[in-house]
C-alpha cells in the first residue's frame, strides 16, 4: 500500500485487511498481517489495541498486526557487528579507520546512514512473508519518507557497501584474521539479504502494487508520479484507491449552503473530486481504480473499517518498464549497426529523465528516482547513442563498440 502523507493509507491499509477476501495467491485461507512502518501507532489506534513493537499482535480474527520499531531492530544488528569490533582490529581493510569509527558508533549514530534503518524494517517483512505463517501480508509504506526510495533500499545499500569496501578487498583482508572474517561474514550475510529482499519486492508474481490517493490536484500529481516511478521499476500498478470520495448527488450540509443560491464551496469541491476522479482513470489505464466514500464515522473498529468497503484483489498484471522493453536492430550491420531498446514509459516531468551507464547496467532515473537495468547482452557490448521520449514510450539507442564487438 502506497501513499502520501495525508490521503488515509494507514487506514485504508486496514480496511483492506479486514475486507472480505479470504485467501491469499495460493489459494488456501488463512491470517492476514498486517506490516506497518509508522512510528505513530496510527494502525493499532484503528484498531483499539496496543501494539508490541516488533511483535505480531491480533486485531481481529483474520488480522495480526505488526509495528516495526526500527531503532530496536537497529540495536540489536548493531550489536552482532560491534562486538567483533574494538580500535586496531580492522588495519588492513583498506578502509582507514574503520574499526576505531564503527566501534564508537552508538546505534543511533548508526540511524543516519542512508538505507540501514529501512533495510532492516524490509528485512523483518521478507522473514514474515517467507515464514508461511500468513495467507497474505498488507505493507503500509506511510511511514516511510518516500515509499519509492523505500523501494531502492536494498540495491542502494548493496551498492555503498561494495564502494566502501569490494568483496574482493573483504575477502583478502579476512584471510588471516579471526575478527576481520567474522565481521566480513556480517557484511557478506547483509549483501545477500538485500539481494533476497530485492528479489522480494519486485516478484510481480507474488506482489500487487495499490496507491492510495486524495480525490484532488494533489491526489492527481501523486498519482501521475506513482504511475512513472512504478514503471521504470518494473512494477504493474494493481489499483489506484481514490480515497474520501463525496457521493454525487450530494445535498450541502447547512453549515455551507450559500442562502443566495450561488454556486457554494461544497459545490466547488464536488466539481473538483468529480474532475480529479476522471483524471486518475486515465492516470490509472491498466490499473483498476476504485472511488472510497467519505464517512463521517470514526474509523476506529473493525465493523466500521469494514463500511468502507475496500477489497484487495490479486490478478495477473501485464510486465512494465525496462523489462518488458523490446529490443531490435534498427539499421546497418556488423560495427555500423544501430540497435535501439524500447519501453512504455510515463513521464509526468520529461527533463527529469537521466539516462547514464555503469558497466553492464542502464541507470534511469525517473521523477527522482533511480533504478539499475541489466542491459541485454547485446546491448553489453555497445556505446549509448542517446534516447527520445515519444507517445508515451521511450527509446534507448546503442551502437556497438568496436573494441568489444566480435569480429568477422
Amino acid at each position: 500500500m502506497l501513499g502520501a502523507g495525508g490521503a488515509g493509507t494507514t487506514t485504508v491499509a486496514a480496511a483492506g485487511a479486514v475486507g472480505d477476501r479470504t485467501t491469499g495467491r495460493s489459494g488456501r485461507s488463512g491470517k492476514t498481517l498486517l506490516v506497518t512502518l509508522d512510528r505513530f501507532h496510527s494502525a493499532a489506534s484503528v484498531f483499539g489495541v496496543f501494539s508490541v513493537p516488533g511483535e505480531p499482535i491480533p486485531a481481529s480474527q483474520q488480522v495480526d498486526l505488526l509495528e516495526l520499531d526500527p531503532m530496536a531492530m537497529l540495536e540489536e544488528t548493531w550489536g552482532t557487528v560491534r562486538s567483533a569490533l574494538t580500535t586496531g582490529e580492522l588495519t588492513g581493510t583498506g578502509v582507514p579507520g574503520v574499526g576505531a569509527v564503527l566501534a564508537g558508533l552508538d546505534p543511533e549514530e548508526v540511524l543516519g546512514m542512508p538505507g540501514v534503518e529501512s533495510l532492516l524494517a524490509l528485512r523483518r517483512i521478507r522473514d514474515e512473508a517467507a515464514s508461511g505463517s500468513w495467507s497474505r501480508v498488507v505493507v503500509d509504506t506511510s511511514g516511510a519518507t518516500d515509499p519509492f526510495e523505500l523501494l531502492r533500499v536494498p540495491q542502494m545499500v548493496s551498492d555503498t557497501v561494495e564502494r566502501l569496501w569490494p568483496r574482493h578487498r573483504r575477502l583478502a583482508a579476512s584471510a588471516d584474521n579471526a575478527r576481520i572474517a567474522r565481521v566480513v561474514a556480517v557484511l557478506d550475510a547483509l549483501v545477500r539479504d538485500c539481494a533476497d529482499v530485492d528479489e522480494l519486492l519486485f516478484d510481480t508474481s507474488g506482489v500487487d502494487v495499490h496507491l492510495v490517493v486524495g480525490a484532488d490536484r494533489h491526489g492527481v500529481a501523486t498519482a501521475e508520479r506513482a504511475v512513472a516511478v512504478l514503471q521504470v521499476l518494473g512494477l504493474p500498478l494493481s489499483t489506484v484507491l481514490a480515497n474520501r470520495v463525496l457521493p454525487k448527488g450530494a445535498s450541502s450540509p447547512a453549515s455551507v449552503a450559500d442562502p443566495t443560491g450561488r454556486t457554494s464551496w461544497w459545490d466547488e469541491q464536488l466539481a473538483i473530486q468529480a474532475g480529479a476522479v476522471e483524471q486518475l482513470r486515465d492516470i490509472a489505464s491498466d490499473a483498476e481504480l476504485i472511488s472510497l466514500p467519505w464517512l463521517s464515522e470514526p474509523l476506529d473498529s473493525v465493523l466500521s473499517l469494514r463500511r468502507l468497503g475496500v477489497r484487495i484483489e490479486s490478478r495477473p498484471m501485464d510486465t512494465v518498464g525496462p523489462q518488458a522493453a523490446e529490443v531490435e536492430r534498427e539499421s546497418g550491420s556488423g560495427v555500423e549497426s544501430v540497435y535501439r531498446m524500447s519501453w512504455k514509459q510515463a513521464l509526468p516531468d520529461p527533463s527529469g529523465l537521466q539516462l547514464g551507464r555503469s558497466g553492464d547496467d542502464l541507470m534511469i532515473t525517473v521523477s527522482g528516482v533511480r533504478r539499475r537495468v541489466r542491459l541485454p547482452s547485446v546491448l553489453r557490448r555497445c556505446l549509448v547513442l542517446g534516447a527520445q521520449w515519444d507517445g508515451g514510450v521511450l527509446t534507448v539507442r546503442f551502437r556497438p563498440d568496436p573494441s568489444v564487438w566480435p569480429q568477422p
